[in-house]
């Protein structure tokens, strides 16, 4: 999947951090920068054409309707907004969508995540040459997860139950009081249950825990380096009371191979 660009004008150092936060934890996203003056968001602005622009509108209303008629507005506009604003009134200046100031990092995730998805599906219809898909990494399944191709895993969240195959899923990691299921696909989805009681539900000789937060999937593991394992361009760290499960995991997998 062709990396989606954004862009973002964001006032408050802490809201930064907080955004930054958030939207690291995408492969797909190609940032062209952050920055929190407004002369120097107008000026890059004639420069870039964004994907998606994350704008900080929990200031001045005046000042911010005229941001809007001065940019050439992209795609897709997220907004920032006060608690006290009414939404529509934002909407109905052309943004996509906006998000409270006090927003949760799972709730600017789920955003991003639709606005990402919506992009690959509009990308997909104007696509007029078929095009192969790639995997994000290059790998060779072992014996044992050819085998556990139909495995699969229930997950619940906000009242649905979701079903998506064991063999696809390349990270699981801890949100707040959820987890996060990433995929080979680049799909995210979220499951109301904590890592210790998924960890149980998989099949345990490829989707191992490495620490407190965080399984991963051993199919996808390009390099090992000491208690650092690398997939693709992230590094997780296997702490001390769950490395001679993982090496000895590592080891079994090799000899299936």
């Amino acid at each position: 999947m062709k990396p989606v660009t954004c862009f973002a004008f964001i006032q408050n150092a802490t809201l930064e951090k907080k955004v930054i936060d958030c939207l690291s934890k995408f492969k797909s996203i190609q940032f062209f920068g952050f920055v929190n003056q407004r002369v120097d968001f107008l000026e890059r602005m004639n420069l870039i054409r964004p994907e998606i622009l994350i704008l900080d509108l929990s200031h001045s209303k005046n000042e911010e309707f005229e941001i809007l008629e001065l940019i050439h507005k992209p795609p897709i506009i997220l907004g920032i907004i006060s608690s006290k604003d009414n939404p529509h009134l934002w909407l109905d200046k052309g943004l996509f969508d906006v998000i409270p100031i006090q927003f949760t990092s799972e709730m600017l995730i789920r955003k991003v995540y639709k606005i990402i998805r919506i992009i690959s599906d509009i990308n997909n219809v104007y696509q007029f040459e078929p095009l192969a898909a790639e995997n994000p990494i290059n790998y060779k399944p072992s014996k044992s997860a050819t085998s556990k191709e139909n495995d699969s895993f229930f997950i619940r969240y906000q009242k649905v139950t979701t079903k998506i195959k064991t063999n696809i899923i390349t990270v699981i990691t801890k949100e707040s009081k959820l987890i996060a299921i990433e995929t080979v696909t680049n799909q995210l989805y979220f499951h109301e249950s904590t890592i210790k009681e998924t960890a149980t539900k998989l099949p345990a000789e490829y989707l191992v825990r490495i620490n407190n937060a965080t399984i991963i999937n051993l199919n996808f593991v390009d390099k090992i380096q000491k208690n650092l394992v690398y997939i693709g361009e992230r590094v997780f760290t296997v702490s001390r009371s769950y490395y001679y499960q993982f090496r000895n995991a590592m080891e079994t997998m090799q000899k299936n191979k």
